[in-house]
């Protein structure tokens, strides 16, 4: 029997059906996030190398005012509904509770970043830019040096946010993986 498995038949008993259940809009709100990333990362680095002109860079600010609109929702349902218990060991939980909250604070900061700089440009998609004044300025500047070295910081959140994903799924061969997919719980 595993740690986890120890675990859970040690102290979690009766609570199987609160135990790693997240609502369907939850769920949504998951993949949708991962879906704007992935296509704010492409659009980000088409406009990096200067592929589909203005339109990438439009496409990459749309996806950011949207994605600003999903974590906040995500936030508030987190804060309001809590968040599912995990019979995992607890180095798995402080681990994967830890990840959770940088890949947060870094979104943010990633977002407020991006909003800052793309509201330096002239012509911007954005629906509220900040003063062009400020985004021009030394402090503009550093907000937009910090968006494009961010990047690093969030791949290597979001390769252990999907690196313990996969462990729970091929290695310890648990629900975790299948719960925040769009499955029956744990099937």
């Amino acid at each position: 029997m595993n740690a986890g498995a120890c675990y859970r038949a040690k102290y979690m008993k009766g609570h199987d059906i609160a135990m790693g259940h997240y609502s369907r809009s939850l769920k949504s709100a998951h993949w949708v996030s991962a879906g704007l990333v992935l296509g704010m990362a492409v659009s980000g680095m088409m406009y990096f190398l200067e592929i589909g002109g203005k339109q990438s860079i439009v496409a990459h600010q749309i996806m950011g005012q949207g994605l600003i609109l999903v974590l906040a929702w995500r936030l508030l349902a987190k804060f309001r509904s809590g968040k599912p218990r995990h019979a995992h060991a607890l180095w798995e939980r402080v681990l994967a509770g830890g990840v959770q909250i940088a890949l947060y604070g870094v979104l943010i900061a990633f977002l407020v970043s991006g909003y800052v700089a793309a509201s330096a440009l002239r012509d911007t998609s954005l629906v509220l830019p900040v003063d062009f004044a400020f985004a021009r300025g030394p402090i503009g500047e550093q907000f937009l040096n910090a968006h494009y070295n961010m990047k690093w910081v969030l791949l290597g959140l979001l390769v252990l946010h999907i690196a313990g994903a996969l462990k729970h799924h091929f290695i310890d061969r648990d629900t975790t993986l299948r719960n925040i997919w769009f499955t029956k719980q744990g099937d």
